[in-house]
């Protein structure tokens, strides 16, 4: 169902807050698209809370995912009323703003704070990635040394695989993966992890990988927002760099020692 009959389908259940959502969604399909759930909540006279609990119940994840559906169906033309038009342009870029949002709500400063001083200790530093996450992998590098400091990025699943052996304690290893669903990933993780190598994985995926690295940060997934999402994670990972960066920078000025572990 598309997300207009699912709102349908639920409307002879809804509480009275849920008519009031459902009323205002109904009407103005396309400000629900581009506004954020807290002007929802303020136009419908109800709560965040009871917006998240309306997506749900009507079969969705939560209200991010719903509001991905919504443009979605939209954006692709399949409305009903084809006179109806939106701004795809700030749909779209309201959705990753979103997202991005949420990166608060999944990461822990203090944990962030550790990673960067890690990478700061380091004896060498190599960054992988593969098929886009490469470019994850490439941009961390590239942004590294603007503060000054020296890391390789490894893109190559055959020069991912020789390395492992070469890699030794003091070192660290950033592995940047979406999905984390390649196996190789798993072997270099236990491969690098005997020779007292110090390993990071950065994902948008909860997965078994992050238990076995020594240090994680799972960020949010515009891609699992829907099984038919066209959205990329890498802006994700994007920002994410910059947050690193941030607290990187802030050792190279001097607020740490980054001589010290």
């Amino acid at each position: 169902m598309n997300p207009f009959e699912r709102l349908d389908f639920y409307k002879n259940n809804y509480t009275k807050s849920e008519q009031l959502i459902y009323d205002w969604i109904k009407k103005n399909p396309s400000t629900v698209v581009i506004d954020s759930i807290d002007a929802l909540a303020l136009e419908t006279s109800t709560s965040k809370a009871a917006i998240i609990r309306f997506s749900k119940k009507i079969g969705y994840s939560g209200f991010a995912e719903f509001k991905f559906e919504l443009s979605r169906y939209i954006i692709s033309g399949s409305r009903e009323n084809e006179n109806e038009s939106m701004d795809i342009a700030r749909s779209i870029t309201s959705l990753y703003a979103g997202y991005i949002k949420q990166i608060n709500d999944y990461i822990d400063l203090k944990n962030i704070r550790k990673i960067a001083k890690l990478i700061s200790n380091a004896k060498r530093v190599k960054i992988i990635g593969k098929n886009r996450t490469g470019f994850s992998a490439l941009q961390f590098r590239y942004r590294l040394t603007k503060i000054g400091f020296d890391a390789e990025a490894l893109t190559d699943p055959i020069l991912i695989e020789q390395i492992q052996e070469s890699l030794t304690k003091g070192d660290v290893a950033i592995i940047f993966t979406t999905r984390a669903a390649d196996p190789k990933y798993y072997e270099f993780i236990k491969t690098v992890s005997k020779n007292g190598v110090t390993t990071v994985v950065i994902t948008c995926t909860e997965t078994k990988l992050i238990k076995q690295a020594n240090y994680h940060v799972l960020l949010p997934s515009i891609e699992n927002a829907s099984t038919s999402s066209f959205l990329d994670n890498q802006t994700i990972l994007f920002v994410f760099i910059e947050i690193l960066l941030a607290e990187l920078a802030y050792i190279v000025n001097g607020n740490y020692n980054h001589n010290k572990k």
